[in-house]
Order: C-alpha cells, then sequence, then structure tokens
C-alpha cells in the first residue's frame, strides 16, 4: 500500500532530521557543510577538485583576511546557515507537536551557536563568523546573519535554562556592540565592505541581528540603530525590492521572513509588511514549473512577469544580460540555467516555506497545495546543493557529488510549519 501524502512527507521529515545530524561531526558536534553526497565525509586537502569548486573561492577572496583552503571553506561555509534553519525547524516542530526531541535538537543547535560564538572571541567578541575548517573565522555574509541569530535569540527566549539565556544575553551585547563598533563595515569572502549609506535590501538582515540584540538585552541603543537603519531602507524605496527586474532566488522568503518579523515589533506601522509578503510570494508562483518546483531566471516586479533562463553556456551576450553571473577570471565558462544551478533545492524549499508564510497571514488560504507539491518532488536526491533535471552539461557532472545540510533543514522548516498550520 503506498503512502498517503501526508504520510509521505512525515516520513521524509524522519529522513532528513537524521541526514542533517548524520554530518553533525565537526567540534563540538558542528554542522560540517558542502560535503560529499556519496560518503556524507568532507573534502580532504589535497584531493582534486573539479574547476568549478576551486575557480568559485578563488573568484571570490580578497586580501582583507587569509584565504581558506578549498577543503576548509567547504567544510564550513554553510554551517551557520545550516544550523540556523535546523533550529528554527525543530522550535516550530516542537510548537506543532510537543516532542521532546525537537526540544532536545533545537538545544544541540543552540549550543552549536554558543560554541562558534565562544571560538570567534578569541578574535574579537561579538563576532559570530564561518567557522572554515571548524574554526573560528573573521568573514560574514548576509544570508547568514539573521539566520541563525534570529532563532539563537527565540531559542533563548522561549526555552532557555537561566544559564543559556545568560550565555545568549552576553553573546548578544557583544554581537550588537559588533556591528555598531565596525560601524556597519563587514567582512565578506576577505572583503571589507560597508553595507549602509546606501543599503540594498538584504543588508536588512544584518540590520536584524541588531534588533535581536536589543531582544535579548534590552539594550535600547541597538534597537534605535536597527530601526534607524530599516526606515532608510524604506525612504530610499530598497523594500518591497532592491530592484526591477530582479532574479529570482532565495531571498523572496528570506526578505518575506524579516518582513513577518519587522511586523511584530515597533517598526509594524511603518510599512505594509503583509503585502511585501504577498508581492513575494507572486513572485515565486510566478517562477514554478510545469511540476510545481522553482526556475531561476528575471522577474519583473511592476509587470509580475516571469523570463526564466536558457539552458546553455554564457555567451558573450549573455555577460552583459547576466553581469553578476558572469565569471570574474576572462575566458572563463559558466554555465546559466533556469532548472541546472547550486541552490534551486533550497530556493525551492524557500518557496514552500514562504507560500506558508503567506498562508499564517491569510494572503492566500490554498498556499498550502503548492507547498505540498513542492515538498512531495524533494526527495532524497534534490539533498544536493546542486540538483540536475537531466540538462547539465556532462563537464559539470562531477559537481554533483555535493550533500548540503542546508538544504534538509530548510524543508524541515516548510514541512513543520505546515504541521503548525494542520495543512497535512
Amino acid at each position: 500500500m503506498s503512502d498517503t501524502p501526508s504520510e509521505l512527507l512525515a516520513r521524509r521529515a524522519d529522513s532528513f532530521h537524521d541526514q542533517v545530524l548524520e554530518v553533525a561531526c565537526g567540534p563540538g558536534g558542528m554542522l560540517v557543510s558542502l560535503l560529499r553526497y556519496d560518503t556524507r565525509r568532507p573534502f580532504q586537502e589535497g584531493e582534486p577538485m573539479h574547476p568549478y569548486l576551486t575557480r568559485s573561492l578563488e573568484e571570490l577572496w580578497g586580501t582583507a583576511s587569509p584565504t581558506p583552503t578549498l577543503a576548509e571553506w567547504y567544510y564550513g561555509e554553510n554551517t551557520l546557515w545550516a544550523t540556523g534553519w535546523f533550529l528554527w525547524s525543530q522550535l516550530l516542530r516542537h510548537r506543532a507537536t510537543g516532542e521532546a526531541e525537537a526540544l532536545e535538537t533545537a538545544r544541540k543547535c543552540f549550543r552549536d551557536l554558543s560554541s562558534i560564538f565562544r571560538l570567534c572571541r578569541e578574535l574579537e567578541p561579538g563576532l559570530l563568523g564561518k567557522p572554515h575548517g571548524g574554526r573560528a573565522g573573521p568573514t560574514t555574509s548576509f544570508d547568514q546573519s539573521a539566520c541563525p541569530v534570529l532563532f539563537y535569540v527565540q531559542f533563548a527566549r522561549e526555552h532557555g535554562t537561566p544559564e543559556e539565556k545568560a550565555e545568549a544575553a552576553r553573546n548578544m551585547a557583544d554581537h550588537g556592540e559588533y556591528y555598531l563598533r565596525h560601524d556597519w563595515v563587514m567582512n565578506h569572502h576577505g572583503h571589507l565592505a560597508r553595507i549602509n549609506n546606501p543599503a540594498h535590501t538584504s543588508c536588512m538582515k544584518y540590520f536584524a541581528c541588531v534588533h535581536a540584540a536589543y531582544e535579548m538585552t534590552g539594550e535600547i541603543r541597538f534597537r534605535d540603530a536597527a530601526f534607524e537603519q530599516v526606515r532608510q531602507l524604506l525612504r530610499t524605496g530598497k523594500l518591497p525590492w532592491p530592484s526591477n527586474p530582479y532574479e529570482i532566488n532565495h531571498n523572496f522568503f528570506y526578505y518575506a521572513l524579516l518582513s513577518d518579523y519587522w511586523l511584530k515589533t515597533d517598526l509594524a506601522a511603518d510599512a505594509d509588511w503583509k503585502n511585501f509578503i504577498r508581492e513575494y510570494w507572486v513572485a515565486a508562483q510566478a517562477s514554478l514549473d510545469g511540476g510545481g518546483l522553482v526556475r531561476c531566471g528575471i522577474y519583473e516586479t511592476a509587470l509580475h512577469a516571469f523570463t526564466p533562463y536558457p539552458d546553455r553556456w554564457m555567451t558573450p551576450e549573455d555577460r552583459k544580460t547576466y553581469s553578476w553571473q558572469a565569471p570574474a577570471k576572462p575566458g572563463a565558462r559558466r554555465w546559466v540555467s533556469s532548472t541546472s544551478y547550486p541552490n534551486r533545492s533550497i530556493c525551492c524549499a524557500f518557496a514552500a516555506c514562504l507560500g506558508l508564510l503567506a498562508r499564517t497571514h491569510g494572503l492566500d488560504d490554498r498556499a498550502d497545495q503548492p507547498a505540498q507539491r513542492i515538498l512531495a518532488r524533494m526527495d532524497d536526491d534534490s539533498m544536493r546543493w546542486w540538483w540536475d533535471d537531466g540538462k547539465l552539461p556532462l563537464e559539470l557532472k562531477p559537481v554533483l557529488n555535493i550533500f548540503a545540510p542546508e538544504v534538509p533543514a530548510a524543508w524541515l522548516c516548510a514541512y513543520w510549519l505546515g504541521r503548525l498550520q494542520k495543512a497535512w
């Protein structure tokens, strides 16, 4: 007898939970990110790597901090990201079911993040840097700021022991001070970059961290600094969209999640945050293919029109059109595709999350249906960093052998958000 849709999703939820914990083998049990799919073992120093993987690091890194080795980079590049989403998934699970295992797993993630705060303290108090090679690291990124910090604070406030709350308060006091001390200059892949004046929409991921420091500590300076920056985004027209047109990517969900976050603060009256969530959900739906999965391409925000990318090696004309995807090295080749690209899997999981978030706010009572289709389409094979739909060129096939624990973690966020809504 075949599973019902709800039974299928429940079985996958158990499997994906275990798959994330399977790679919790770094210092203190931290999640290792971007490791070999077939063995679940980290990349080793000196072993051959596909040129696409080596070029990614070579093109990214600046001079503000030492370049990690390839093995170190893939070991910890997305650890904070994966840990944060996994933590949130278990908070949702505990809210939906009350299961003790959910709280136990959430506490494991909280302790991992506290451990990374401690590791980074040897470099600078308050820094939560990417733990390349399982060590303290000086680099941060937009994506790995609000996630995991917002969920770290949520766990501490809702479930922390007195000792855990005190530790989180110390870490967040230092974390909020870190941003103000640096005057919003962050180290992105070895490049020192000012993230405000002007600020991109994604900067509110950092601003949310400073507000979370206020929530954990009560320090008014943090709240005021965060609000000042978000209000500047509103004044300069960077919300809901950074630009028109805009590329379909995981940010639609991230921006919606932060809109939901600001809606619960004293910024609630400053913008129509619910309408922003609606805008992001409309855009995500426009990108879905016939089977219900996200395609990458260009979204015209004013027209609500989506154009998928072609599936081909970039031409000189493509390099003008898709300049942000063009390789930095002259002569280097880059694949552009609507369905075969890194991070497609997490974009799909986040689209399901976005639909359920819209449903939470009464913006689409039927959003659980496309969300369920997405989650049902995502099987074990789609837990890869780069997921092939059959169009990937033969020379790029080796890059498929990378497991990305943030993908099952994000899938679990959508699943438990749906369970919380009794959608399945």
